[in-house]
């Protein structure tokens, strides 16, 4: 596994004088002379890439998205998972194509593409041995297919970009290159580091290696394989991206091991530590090392104060199965939804390990910010940061006020590439391809579902949710085969609140389910005797929190014809007039 530390991450670049050295000045003949040089260009990617939690206040905010820079925690906030206190634009007609400038509000930046070509185009200066070049080759192919990933999956087409550019250089006045181009460039650099990078164990200290590249790949290959599938007017076959998928899984599967204890606390335990060392689970985290004075804000203001103020959505906690296995349709375990404590009961144990029941998860301290959110919710009409439906998220809860008072220093880890997402790309490729049969499920999906003791998916015999079928009709145009359904139900709730939420909803083509009314908990005055009805909070005519009644009264609407992909700025085609919007996207 991998950690980035402080040395690796920003430390060790500045006090070995990388910083006295922009890319437009590195000129001086000796660098690139010595396997270090190799080491202090490559350093400066870490936390590039590895965002984790960010560092230091870790208050930015992550562009196009909107939210902030810890996206690993943060990005479910534009989806159906979760509702911020101000209502997510991203996917509705309010969103708009920005002017790109220095707050890079658009999303469309090739700085870190820049510094990769810089690396590729001047390595060989040196004249260093393969055997010292290859593992630095091997990380800068990672960092530059990931960071080509993430552009494919915001706006499609992008410019591929093989060395880097002057000013002078045509390649800044050309069009975007196909996507399909492009993700084929993206899955041959992608092998070259799956074949540079050292095996699991041999790596150098706090390095990628081989395993991790493995896992972009499995990530990628599900992602591609998926939105070909489903988007089917780009007239592209995803079967080769879904065996990229499989194969890249299967060289995992054997390898690591899902972290076991007792079945109520071991999920949310999972995520609340400051180190993942010997950890059999996390194939890649973002360690904060305490003795360099290198950390994030972000135990401090997750737990304590509700930072970006949100809930989790009915939708959400709606698709918790119960204890037997069966949907809450169905199952006779189900105890209604008169309170958030009776829906809570006979649940998937992972429940109320996401979501805080009253009472639960309070916190260590009565003298810290936002002290009211816990034992209950701290909604509207009561003080200090909201969470607006109730559904207040545990996971991420790190109840350790002595993290809480380091502040910008926080050492909570942050886990980035997790096993349990290896199986669930595993089990959805294979019935992709047509090929989930119950042994299968049997080493995937039933392998989550055993660490928390929850009945197993059986195939043919998959629970009836005619709930869930229902939204399924409305929004996405018809049902899907029950053990597909089961299989993204799975991977909801096993990933909630881990940044795969929007990217799954786009590679489905399901944005519409977005556009699923948000509710919260069921209100029960007595609960909150500051809070007024009609005033502070507005309800369903079943009682339940609707938070944005008054400031989205129509609810969300995602826009099917241009939202799936994410506008291009409009400075950057005023600056090239070869780049053409993507669809339906307004240029004034």
């Amino acid at each position: 596994m991998l950690a980035v530390t402080s040395c690796l991450a920003f430390f060790g670049c500045k006090k070995d004088g990388l910083d006295r050295f922009p890319l437009d000045k590195i000129t001086d003949l000796n660098f690139w002379k010595t396997e270090n040089d190799l080491k202090l260009y490559v350093n400066s990617f870490y936390p590039t890439y590895v965002v984790g939690f960010g560092s230091g206040n870790a208050d930015g905010t992550m562009q196009p998205y909107g939210v902030n820079v810890s996206t690993l925690v943060y990005g479910d906030l534009i989806t159906d998972n979760a509702a911020p206190n101000g209502y997510s634009k991203v996917g509705t007609d309010e969103y708009i194509a920005y002017l790109s400038g220095a707050n890079d509000l658009g999303g469309w930046k090739f700085e870190g593409i820049r510094s990769l070509n810089y690396f590729l185009d001047n390595y060989k200066r040196g004249n260093l041995s393969n055997d010292i070049v290859k593992p630095y080759l091997g990380e800068v192919y990672f960092f530059k297919a990931w960071d080509y990933f993430d552009k494919v999956k915001l706006f499609g087409d992008v410019p591929w970009l093989e060395h880097s550019l002057q000013t002078n250089s045509p390649e800044l006045y050309a069009p975007r290159t196909p996507r399909a181009q492009v993700l084929d460039s993206v899955i041959m650099i992608l092998d070259r580091a799956i074949e540079y990078l050292p095996a699991k164990g041999t790596e150098a200290n706090n390095r990628l290696n081989k395993d991790m590249a493995l896992f972009l790949k499995s990530r990628i290959g599900l992602y591609e394989g998926t939105y070909r599938k489903y988007h089917t007017a780009l007239g592209l076959d995803g079967s080769k991206f879904l065996n990229y998928a499989v194969q890249a899984s299967e060289a995992l599967l054997s390898k690591y091991q899902l972290v076991q204890g007792d079945r109520n606390t071991v999920y949310n335990s999972l995520f609340a530590t400051e180190t993942y060392n010997a950890n059999t689970e996390i194939i890649l985290w973002r360690q904060y090392d305490g003795s360099l004075n290198y950390g994030a804000a972000f135990s401090r203001y997750f737990t304590q104060n509700q930072r970006h103020q949100f809930g989790a959505t009915r939708s959400l906690v709606d698709d918790y199965l119960c204890s037997d296995g069966l949907s809450i349709s169905t199952s006779p375990l189900f105890q209604g939804k008169g309170s958030i404590q009776s829906e809570m009961q006979n649940r998937d144990p992972r429940l109320t390990q996401t979501i805080a029941n009253f009472g639960t998860y309070q916190l260590s301290s009565s003298t810290i910010m936002g002290s009211e959110n816990a034992p209950t919710p701290n909604l509207p009409g009561m003080n200090g940061n909201k969470c607006p439906t109730g559904y207040r998220v545990a996971k991420w809860f790190y109840n350790n006020p002595a993290d809480w008072n380091r502040v910008t220093n926080g050492q909570q880890a942050a886990p980035v590439f997790r096993f349990a997402e290896i199986l669930l790309n595993y089990a959805e490729a294979k019935y992709e391809l047509g090929q989930a049969d119950q042994s299968v499920i049997d080493k995937t999906i039933n392998k989550l579902r055993d660490r928390v003791g929850m009945a197993h998916l059986i195939v043919g015999s998959e629970p009836a949710d005619p709930r869930l079928d229902a939204i399924y009709r409305t929004y996405v145009g018809g049902t899907i085969n029950p053990l597909l359904r089961e299989i993204r139900r799975e991977r909801r709730i096993e990933m909630a609140f881990e940044n795969t939420r929007w990217d799954d909803l786009m590679r489905w083509k399901a944005g519409k389910l977005i556009d699923v009314p948000i509710e919260g908990i069921k209100f029960v005055q007595s609960r909150f005797p500051k809070v007024v009805i009609n005033k502070d909070v507005y309800l369903s005519a079943d009682g339940y929190i609707i938070p944005y009644f008054k400031t989205l009264p129509n609810g969300r609407k995602f826009d099917e014809s241009k939202a799936y992909l994410f506008p291009i700025p409009i400075q950057d085609l005023l600056l090239n007039t070869n780049l053409k919007q993507n669809p339906n996207w307004k240029t004034n």
